[in-house]
Order: C-alpha cells, then structure tokens, then sequence
C-alpha cells in the first residue's frame, strides 16, 4: 500500500501523455525548460509547486476527480421534472357487429380519422413516487351521428382530460434510502476520487523531495572526490619533489600515481550520477524531456532537527490525513450503502396507485377545456399493486448475500490497512531516529580524520611517513564524510516517508486544499472543449491558484 515505485509513476504518466498530448506543445511554451548549457536554481518548495503545476500523473487525476464530480452531479438530476409531449393521427375503418351498430345509430360501416394531443410534466420524488401531470386533447371525427336524424359524417368534436397520477412504492423502492442510493454512491465516488488525487499530489511531492536529497547526495559526492583527487595530486606532487632531492623513492611516487587516477575514475562516476539524478529530477515535473547539459544548483541542505514522533499522536494523525486510510472508509461507505440497497430490493413490490382529473367534451378545443376548467366530470382511481418472487427471491437473497460478504471485505480491508500504517509509521520513525543518530556520530569521526589528515600531510612533506598511509587516513575521511551526508539524506527522506505515511506532506508543504475548493477550482475544466488552444493550460492555472503560496 506504501510502495511508490516508480514503475506505477512513469506507467501512469504515459497513460496521462495519451490524453493530454496535443497540448504539450502549449505547455512547453508556458513552462519552457532554461536552455542547454545553462543552470536553473532550484529549492524544495519550487521543487514541490513545479510539480503540482507540471506533473502528468497529478494531472491524471485531477481530470479523474473532475470526472467523478460531473457524474456525482449527474446522478443528483433524477429529481429533474421532465416536459413531455405527443402528438398522433389514427385512422380505423371496420364493419360493426349488430350489436355495435344498434350502439352507434344504425352505423354498419365505421369511419373515423382522430387527432391526438398529449402534454405534461413529470417527476420523481425522494420517497420513490412517480408523479405525473398532464393534459390530453382528441380531436375526434367520425361517421357515429349524435341521433338518428343528424348528418351521416360528424366532425368537431373535441375530447379533454386534465389530471394527475401518482405510484408510490410502499416496500421495495420506498424511501430516500433506496431513491438516492445512486446518488450517494457517487457522492462517495468524488470523495474517494479526490483523495487519489491527494495521494498522486503526495507521492510525486515525495518523490521529487527523495529525488532532490538523492541529487544532493550525489552532487556532495562530486566536491568529495574533487577534493579527494586535489589532495592525491599534492601527495604526488610532494612524492615527487622528495624523489628529486633523494629522500623518496620511485615506488612512492608509483603509488601516489595510482592513487590519483583511481580517484579520478570515481569521480567520473560521481558526475555521471549526477547527470543521471538531474535528468530523473527534471522527469518529475518537465513534460518535455530535458536538455542536454542542464544543470540544477540546489539551494537547499538537509538539517537535523530535534522534534520527536510520538506513535499514538502519528497513528491518529495518520486516520486523520492518510489518503489510502480516507479512500478505505468511503469504499466502507459504499459496500454499506450497496447493502441497504439490496436489502430494500429484496422486499416484495407494493405500489400505491391513484389518479384524479377532470373530463371535458365540446366542438372547439376551447370551450372542451373550459368543461374542464368548469370541474363537473371528474374521474379518479386508486388502487395497490403487488409482485411477489414465486420462488422467495432467488436474485434479492443472494445479492444481499453478495453485498454484506463485500461489506465486511472493506471492514477487514480497514483493519489491516490499520495495522499496516502503525507498521510503517513504527519504521519510519526507527529510520529517522536512527539517521539523526548516526549523523551526530559521524560528525565525531570526520573531525577526527580530518585533524589526523592534516598532521599525516605534514608529515609526508617532512618524509617522515609513507605515501600509502597518507592515503588510508584519507580514504577514511572521505568514508567519514560521505557517512554522514548518507546520514543526513536518509533521514530528509525517512522524514517524507513518514510524512507519505501520515498523509502530513501536503499539509506540512502547505499544499493542502479542500475538496469544495477543489470542486469550485475545477468546474472550468469540464468545459474546455478544445484541449489544444490553452483552455486546457488556463483551466489548470485556476486551479493551481487556489494553492496557497510557498510560506517558508
């Protein structure tokens, strides 16, 4: 759960670069890197900013939270009344039995050609019922006479009904709980969807800060083995001038030769890993790949400081902020909601059905809606429905099975990611400990080698020691050294893996931000349509604007 490889970062950028590919040209331009050959100086909270505002695997979730929010809001619409309206022309021509010609006059063929009209509104409410107003107009035209005596063909007659119908469910489907179910589902699929936005923020901030140390590290390095080298060119020189005044030997200045080109050989090695932790720190927040001779000057040092970690007050911070703690109890959330829900379902459908309106009936459709407007003939229904699994529901049963098996899969989930947190909390805190330790204890021992090495080079310009022993004290400093930077580093970056852990690293960056801030940042980006003419680039900056600026 706390194992952020980089494999998962560059998979995921590359999945992001498919989205966002048109408009990296246009984010070059914005965020153009300095050019070859020149220096770009670089702090950990510019570190962090560029890679909030650069990062592709952020951005990827930044959009996926965007899109959760839209679906969220889209779910909250079923409870948006619907305008519906129809219009039909049916035509019948038949021959009536004899009974249905004594029923129409004596009317042995029948004739009609109608026209019908329909219109309303529609909705659902939270209990689950489903209302519908409405209005029905027939224009009607047929051969039926209203009397023995009147005309064969008979035209203007217009039929209305006006009303209202309701079906209200009283066991499955009744209820807020199970009407919104959807909706809170998704409600819990934008929380979670922001909190893997905070866990993508931390991790490439984490990453980029151990990079940062890293690149540090090894830039130290490099003015270690200079130094180292600079020191093996004196012992060579002083060799020398001893085996020029006959006080040396061939064999010493042998060694002292040897000395200095295996330091030089280390410290090809030591730039070349520093052009290689350039080039990984530049990847993190560069969407282009970097130029050839770049050069970052790091302002920043690692330093001890004296704060203690107690295991309850980080455990509790940790349930309070760590993103994999908050994504597990909504996942909760939601296996309980799922369980509500089919539980409701599982109940027998019973709906409660009425209907009530007014009739209307005369030659124009106006005077047909005054009759009703008039209220005279009225009609109204009610009634119950019921539906019954004959079988005792066999789909009901085993979902709500299915469902209360997944909710207790999250409970236990939950527990272990409890125990896995206080785990890593407990060897993230041993690690800082134990880096601030040993760099207190290194200190120590580079002092001492160091006085020790200026005496020996007294020394051997005197001819009073060998070359060779020169060497090992010197070997030991530098050993000393490099010691007690490791110390330092490991213990920054056991500080930002404590900080992953607790889910702390944003807040103590001061990159935090709430999801309504979030929610109300991203709203001009479900409305960018084209992604290549720096809507995509402005929508991004308002977001980027709602973090607060680097306070340290």
């Amino acid at each position: 759960m706390f194992c952020y490889d980089l494999t998962r970062f560059f998979c995921a950028s590359l999945c992001t670069a498919a989205l966002v590919c048109p408009l990296l040209t246009a984010s070059a331009q914005d965020n153009a890197a300095p050019p070859a050959g020149t220096s770009d100086t670089l702090t950990v909270s510019e570190l962090s900013r560029r890679v909030l505002e650069r990062n592709l695997s952020v951005q990827e979730k930044l959009l996926d939270y965007a899109f959760n929010q839209r679906k969220y809001q889209a779910e909250r619409g079923i409870f948006e009344p619907e305008a519906f309206g129809s219009a039909s022309h049916e035509a019948n021509r038949r021959q009536n039995s004899s009974e249905q010609s004594a029923q129409s006059n004596g009317v042995f063929l029948f004739q009609e050609s109608n026209n019908l009209y329909e219109g309303g509104v529609e909705g659902l409410a939270p209990t689950g019922a489903k209302v519908r107003f409405g209005y029905e107009l027939s224009d009607i035209s047929n051969n039926i006479p209203p009397s023995l005596f009147a005309s064969p063909i008979t035209v203007g007659q217009y039929q209305s009904f006006a009303g209202v119908s309701l079906t209200q469910p009283l066991l499955k489907n009744f209820g807020p709980a199970a009407t919104m179910a959807e909706i809170r589902l998704a409600a819990l699929s934008s929380k979670i969807a922001f909190q893997e936005y905070r866990r993508e923020l931390m991790m490439a901030v984490g990453r980029a800060e151990a990079t940062y140390w890293n690149l540090y590290l090894a830039q130290k390095q490099v003015g270690f083995f200079e130094e180292s080298v600079q020191i093996a060119e004196r012992i060579l020189s002083d060799n020398r001038a001893l085996l020029d005044a006959g006080k040396g030997s061939q064999l010493e200045v042998m060694q002292a030769q040897a000395g200095v080109g295996l330091r030089q050989a280390k410290l090809d090695d030591a730039r070349q890993k520093v052009a290689e932790a350039t080039d990984r720190l530049i990847s993190l927040y560069d969407e282009l790949p970097s130029a050839t001779g770049r050069e970052i000057v790091l302002v920043d040092s690692p330093k001890l400081d004296v704060a203690s970690y107690d295991m309850d007050a980080l455990c509790q911070r940790a349930r309070q902020l760590s993103p994999d703690f908050l994504i597990q109890e909504e996942k909760s959330e939601q296996e309980l909601v799922r369980l509500g829900y089919a539980r409701n379902q599982r109940l027998f459908e019973v709906n409660l059905k009425g209907a009530y309106g007014l009739n209307g009936f005369a030659t124009t459709p106006g005077k047909s809606l005054t009759t009703v407007e008039q209220g005279r003939y009225r009609a109204w229904s009610f009634g119950l429905e019921l539906r019954v699994p004959i079988l005792g529901g066999i789909k009901g049963r085993n979902e709500v099975a299915a469902t209360r098996l997944q909710a207790t899969e999250a409970e236990v989930a939950m527990w272990a990611l409890e125990n896995e947190m206080a785990s890593g909390l407990d060897v993230a805190r041993q690690k800082v400990a134990r880096a601030r330790s040993s760099a207190g204890s290194y200190q120590d021992v580079v002092s001492y080698n160091q006085n020790l090495l200026d005496s020996a080079l007294v020394s051997l310009a005197a001819g009073k020691i060998e070359s060779r022993k020169v060497f090992e004290i010197e070997s030991d400093l530098f050993d000393a050294k490099n010691s007690v930077l490791e110390a330092m580093v490991n213990y920054k970056v056991a500080q930002v893996e404590l900080g992953l852990i607790t889910g702390s690293i944003l807040e103590d960056r001061h990159l935090e931000i709430t999801q309504s801030q979030l929610q109300k940042a991203t709203e001009k980006l479900a409305r960018v349509k084209n992604w290549d003419d720096g809507g995509y680039q402005q929508a991004l900056q308002q977001v980027h604007a709602i973090y607060p600026a680097d306070k340290n």
